[in-house]
This record gives C-alpha cells, sequence and structure tokens, in this order.
C-alpha cells in the first residue's frame, strides 16, 4: 500500500521562478533518498501537494514542512492509502495552473480564488480524486 497526503499552503513571500525551481531541486533530491513521489502545485502564492510513499516517510517530509519558514498555515487535505500511487515516476512533478483550472478539475463552478477552491476541498475532501487526475491529465499533455 502506498500512503498519499495532500495538502496546502501558503507562501511566506512571494516565490520567484528561481525560488521554486531551486524547491523543486532539493525537492526532488530528498525525495529519490525517501522514495516519495507526487505533485507540487504553485497558484496565486499557495502550494497544492501530493504526496505519496511509505506513511513514516511522508509522515517526516510533513514535519520537516511545517519546520519550513517558506509555508505557513499548512492544511492537510486528505491523508490515505491507495494501491498505487497516482505519481510513480515523478519524484516531484510541478504544475503552475490558474485557479479557474483546478475548480475545473475540481467540478467546481464560478470558483475565482484558489483559496475557494482549497477551503471546498478541504470540506469535501472527495472532490480530491477528480482534482488528481485533472493533474495527472495536464502532466501528460505535457
Amino acid at each position: 500500500m502506498t500512503y498519499r497526503l495532500v495538502y496546502s499552503s501558503a507562501a511566506t513571500a512571494e516565490m520567484e521562478r528561481s525560488d521554486l525551481a531551486r524547491m523543486l531541486e532539493e525537492s526532488r533530491l530528498r525525495n529519490v533518498k525517501r522514495g516519495i513521489t507526487g505533485v507540487l502545485l504553485f497558484a496565486d502564492g499557495v502550494f497544492l501537494q501530493v504526496l505519496e510513499g511509505a506513511r513514516d516517510d511522508v509522515e517526516d517530509l510533513m514535519a520537516s514542512l511545517r519546520r519550513d519558514p517558506r509555508h505557513r498555515d499548512i492544511k492537510v487535505i486528505l491523508e490515505e492509502e491507495v494501491e498505487t500511487g497516482a505519481f510513480p515516476t515523478w519524484r516531484m512533478a510541478y504544475l503552475s495552473p490558474r485557479a479557474q483550472e483546478v475548480a475545473a478539475w475540481a467540478g467546481l463552478e464560478g470558483a475565482t480564488s484558489i483559496e475557494s477552491v482549497l477551503a471546498t476541498l478541504r470540506s469535501d475532501p472527495n472532490r480530491v480524486p477528480a482534482v488528481l487526475t485533472g493533474i495527472v491529465e495536464a502532466l501528460a499533455s505535457r
């Protein structure tokens, strides 16, 4: 079984493209060592990340993210055991979608901010699988 954790957080400072590239490089190196895969989305100053791997490894990573000064207001949206991860070959994929794109993946009409989409996902985690499908399809079309 694979443990999946989906969380959101707000960036504590404006993230330049070079900041995100450095963060992704660090994540990919760390995740290879831990056997963690996933995807990072960054939209309007907000991170949405899917982490998959052994439960202990993912929980250790979350503990370090809670101490990371680049993140604030971390909220876990979903935790589950799955047969197979959605991102088995991605040490850390990256997308920067518009809020409306994430809203469409979640099946939300009229959502215009990433905050409103994430609030809905937190209150209705049953929408998360559709978002994961949207992410996988977006990655496949790159």
